[in-house]
């Protein structure tokens, strides 16, 4: 937001809690020159690209009326506080003027500052930032308990004083670029003996720093790394204002002889804050850091380069390590600006733009005033070289302060001429520096998104200030997706020292500027190196905008990334058999090596391209499953929420097609068996693989069921399941067949009632009616049954006779068995006229049984799926193929002897579709299918309808389809099956060379009726 000038800005205790102090010195803290730059909002707008400092160079401080420590009376911490502010005032070449104005109004300790049970924090008036009558206030905290109270509890211990001996630095800023209070508090806890007290006072100095606008800053960091190996001018040229000091420096002096002995570089930094009005014994040297374009012209300025320059030595023209200066390009310009993902806010609340220029003419500037000429000389000579900021001992360095930018390209080192009061203008290029990635898309932008391609996969880049890429890509609901995006450098290699990538998603139509729902909240949030991942959930189908940006706002031409989407959309076919089958998974940015798994059971895939996976899928009971996609090496997952039906679904209904059978003696079969039809809502669709529970009353038993009375059994490809009924006892029994039982909440069942009787002697037979196709020619076997009371009688003759029509028994009687079972054969020649037959029982014949057979002509054969349809093997040999020959009666009958003829053609398809994951791969070109092989077989139905025919691709290898005819009178089906090489040993692993292209089993309706315009 904008204020009006001259007021204060209160940055500090606003917050709620006292922990939100630690987050303010750390968010608010800016470095690589001055600590703060006036930005684009609150402050003046003239004075955006300032550096915030004290007006007029002038510093009042007030000192806590307590005693420091033990051994550090108020009087000795007083001078302790005025040697550190000496440090600094003693810069000859800086206008800077500390004075110590008095004392705070109180001693402040744990007494009167503390944090209640909500957090609130509580404060003498005179230390706040609002008390701007005491522009530095400087707390003593005796005991420790007011580092407890700022930092949290057991943070002012004696432990802590490495990290927590001396802290604060500004909370309150005018809009004219000025500081208005600070606060500095310093631990009494680290100041118990006279050993400890360089390390106080050393942290003192660092603090003082940050407090008159000085950011930490690199220069000669071997002595902190090693390497390598720091020499004396090494350590003399070392600045206090680094960043970070190992945890081993304790005491400091273990690590540097002069802890707070000013270096070259901070009295440089000092000059150019707080510029002397003549400062005839310094220099200047400035300029920009560019990126070259193709033809190696300037191109966009460089952020975050450290530019050093180092004194060369007369005596020795060599560089020296002891008189220089550093200043990282773009200093003052915005390091963070925010972005449309994450926000335009920091963590406590404030405007990025309130700090650091936005104008790009200071994106890669950089400054190196003050620059000392020794010796008395009119003239030097520096180098003028590059490098890069350390990500770890220099990781708080501005602009790119807690992620680091490693530079682009090179810069010879070169030799620049001074003379005292000089100011002198060179720009650096760095050549061989990366160019921004050719874009594939017209456009990214948010009115214009580009779509996501669909192997869901692609590199781009971030390049030109404040770039965002911003996609497109339809989901619908109950789905979730992952947006993978890894940082890449130069040579496409994942990187942290580049882009640092966050990735948001809105509904396309959601207004610009509004936040994201879903988000990224911070880059590299994935365990693989270099990635930023998001995973979100889609509740309502639409189409989504993905936008891919940098954390901080930034871009520039080597910020590379590799995106990936990982998205399931669809299953084809939506519902499969209860004992599994193959399916295609339909999405976006699929590849070998992922993982698909089925209510937590996983699924084996059979082949992979961009956008669709073939898979097996695995048995499972009726209902909805969920289906889940992922990439064990990104991490990333897609969940389709119930997305594959098994068997049975909710809206699906059970009919009964045939139930009705006169009374039947008890211990013998029905006449007719109780057939049942699973369809979907529109009450036509076949449901194939629905479990149907079957159950009985009154002892009755089931063929179904193997002779028991109760058991599940699957629906056919045409959605029947059928059983003959036996009674056990006289009286009704209740056959109820039930659709995918236990599994909702409402059942949905069917029910029929066959009424048996029981006397001394009865006869059954068990096919008292047959259909059989007309001309056909064959035997069928007549059996007949023979009980007492419902119980089998064995040794007891049955006589068989053919009352009408032609044909020719085995035998004219048969004797009984143990089951009370008597058989004869029927044969049958050129069939063309219905019959009726008779089984009776001897010597009275009576009681009797009459049997039918009713010929069908061909016209009136059709064709049902039963089982096999659409089969995806690898490296095994196909199931059998069965059909069943029906009338066209309604409910149809079954036919026997129907001439069922079976085509088979197997080909090998044309490429260029899926990616087998198994095997060692080769390559089929794209084109026409290759035809291998033709052959037919024709298969007579049996007594139940029922012809079946096991396809094989013979001697032929590879991946091969199999297209396969049927046809029987005037009714066609065709299927297609698909069958792969068998996987190798971890056949899970992705190809490692060019991999298999195999068509896609168009899987549906199993066994399609044929067009007439099909092979």
């Amino acid at each position: 937001m904008t204020l009006a000038k001259n007021t204060a800005r209160s940055f500090l205790f606003r917050l709620t809690t006292a922990l939100a102090i630690v987050l303010l010195f750390a968010v608010l803290a800016r470095a690589g020159g001055p600590e703060y730059v006036a930005g684009s909002s609150y402050f003046n707008l003239s004075t955006m690209g300032q550096p915030i400092i004290w007006s007029l160079g002038q510093v009042n401080y007030y000192t806590d009326r307590g005693d420091l420590s033990p051994i550090l009376t108020n009087d000795s911490a007083n001078l302790l506080v005025a040697n550190a502010f000496s440090q600094w005032t003693s810069v000859s070449t800086a206008a800077l003027s500390v004075t110590s104005a008095g004392q705070l109004a109180e001693d402040v300790n744990g007494a009167n500052i503390a944090v209640n049970s909500n957090g609130i924090l509580t404060a003498p008036a005179d230390i706040t930032p609002a008390a701007t009558q005491a522009p530095v206030g400087i707390v003593y905290d005796f005991d420790g308990s007011v580092t407890d109270a700022l930092l949290g509890a057991g943070a002012g211990a004696s432990s802590q004083c490495f990290w927590n001996a001396v802290y604060g630095g500004a909370d309150n800023f005018g809009a004219g670029a000025n500081f208005l209070h600070a606060l500095v508090v310093i631990n009494g806890q680290c100041a118990l003996q006279s050993s400890q007290l360089t390390d106080v006072e050393y942290r003192l100095v660092r603090v003082l720093g940050g407090v008159l606008g000085l950011g930490w800053s690199q220069m000669n960091v071997n002595v902190i790394t090693r390497n390598p190996p720091p020499t004396s001018d090494d350590y003399a040229g070392f600045p206090v204002m680094h960043y970070i000091d190992p945890v081993s420096c304790a005491p400091i002096t273990v690590c540097y002889a002069n802890p707070y002995q000013l270096a070259s570089d901070d009295i440089s930094a000092l000059s150019r804050l707080y510029p002397a009005s003549s400062s005839p014994a310094t220099a200047r040297i400035h300029g920009s850091v560019y990126f070259v374009d193709h033809v190696g012209s300037s191109g966009q300025p460089m952020q975050g380069v450290n530019v050093v320059a180092r004194w060369i030595d007369p005596s020795t023209n060599q560089p020296s390590d002891k008189y220089g200066a550093s200043s990282v390009s773009g200093f003052l310009f915005t390091g963070n600006a925010g972005n449309p993902i994450t926000g335009l806010i920091d963590p406590v609340g404030n405007a990025y733009s309130e700090f650091g220029s936005s104008d790009q003419t200071l994106e890669g500037f950089f400054d190196l005033g003050g620059l000392p000429i020794p010796n008395s000389a009119g003239t030097a000579q520096y180098q003028l070289a590059v490098e890069a900021l350390d990500p770890l001992w220099s990781a708080g360095v501005c602009p790119y302060d807690q992620s680091q930018v490693a530079p682009s390209g090179t810069f010879p080192a070169i030799l620049v001429t001074v003379g005292t009061g000089g100011n002198v203008e060179q720009d650096i290029l760095m050549s061989g520096s990366a160019q921004p990635v050719p874009s594939w898309a017209v456009t990214e932008t948010w009115s214009a998104p580009a779509v996501v391609p669909s192997p869901g996969d692609w590199v781009g880049s971030l390049s030109g200030y404040g770039d965002v890429a911003y996609f497109l890509i339809p989901a619908q609901a109950n789905r979730t997706l992952s947006v993978a995006v890894t940082a890449l450098d130069e040579t496409g290699v994942p990187s942290e020292s580049k882009a640092a990538p966050v990735v948001g998603m809105w509904t396309l139509g959601d207004p610009q500027g509004t936040v994201p729902p879903t988000l990224t909240a911070v880059p590299f949030n994935a365990a693989t190196f270099g990635m930023s991942r998001l995973d979100a959930q889609v509740l309502l189908s639409n189409s989504f905008i993905i936008g891919i940006a940098d954390l901080r706002g930034d871009g520039r031409p080597d910020y590379h990334y590799h995106a990936h989407v990982l998205y399931g959309d669809s299953v084809s076919p939506p519902r499969v058999a209860v004992n599994g089958g193959p399916i295609i998974l339909q999405g976006t940015g699929f590849a070998p090596g992922l993982k698909v798994a089925m209510g937590g059971t996983s699924t084996p895939l059979l082949a992979t391209n961009a956008s669709q996976m073939l898979a097996a899928a695995p048995a499972r009971s009726d209902g909805p499953q969920t289906i889940t996609i992922s990439d064990p090496v990104s991490g990333a997952f897609s969940i389709m929420t119930n997305a594959l039906t098994f068997g049975a679904a909710s809206t699906d209904r059970i009919v009964l097609l045939r139930g009705v059978s006169p009374p039947t003696p008890a211990g013998t079969q029905a006449v007719n068996p109780v057939t049942v039809r699973v369809v979907a809502s529109d009450g036509i669709t076949p449901v194939n693989g629905a479990t149907v529970g079957w159950t009985t009353t009154n002892g009755a038993t089931l063929s179904v069921c193997a002779g028991a009375s109760t058991c599940s059994a699957i629906s056919d490809e045409s959605g029947i399941v059928s059983s003959w009924v036996t009674p056990a006892a006289a009286g009704n029994t209740v056959i109820t067949a039930t659709l995918a039982p236990g599994v909702y909440s409402v059942a949905q069942s069917v029910g029929s009632t066959l009424t048996g009787t029981s006397t001394s002697l009865d006869i059954g037979v068990t096919t008292p009616i047959l259909w059989i196709a007309q001309g056909a020619s064959l035997s069928v076997p007549l059996t007949a049954r023979v009980v007492s009371l419902g119980a089998p009688l064995s040794d007891k003759q049955v006589n068989f006779f053919i009352d009408q029509g032609s044909g020719s028994l085995s035998s004219g009687s048969s004797m009984t068995n143990s089951n009370g079972n008597a058989s004869v054969m029927l044969t049958l020649t050129n069939f063309a006229v219905s019959m009726q037959l008779s089984a009776c029982v001897a010597p009275s014949n009576n009681p009797c049984q009459n049997i039918s057979a009713n010929a069908v002509t061909a016209a009136m054969v059709n064709l049902q799926a039963v089982a096999g349809a659409d089969q995806v093997v690898t490296g095994a040999a196909f199931q059998p193929l069965t059909v069943r020959a029906v009338d066209s009666s309604m409910p149809p009958n079954s036919v026997l002897g129907a001439s069922v003829l079976f085509q088979s053609t197997v080909l090998r398809p044309a490429g260029g579709e899926l990616v087998l994951t198994p095997g060692d791969p080769t390559v089929t070109q794209p084109g026409m299918p290759v035809f291998l092989s033709v052959s037919q077989s024709t298969v007579q139905s049996d007594v139940n309808g029922l012809a079946s025919f096991t396809p094989s691709v013979g001697s032929f290898t590879g991946p091969l389809e199999v297209e396969i005819q049927v046809s029987a009178g005037a009714a066609a089906l065709q299927d297609a099956m698909e069958t792969f090489p068998a996987a190798s040993s971890g056949g899970s692993s992705p190809p490692t060379s060019v991999p298999w292209h195999v068509s896609v089993p168009q899987l549906g309706d199993p066994l399609r009726p044929a067009r007439t315009d099909d092979r």
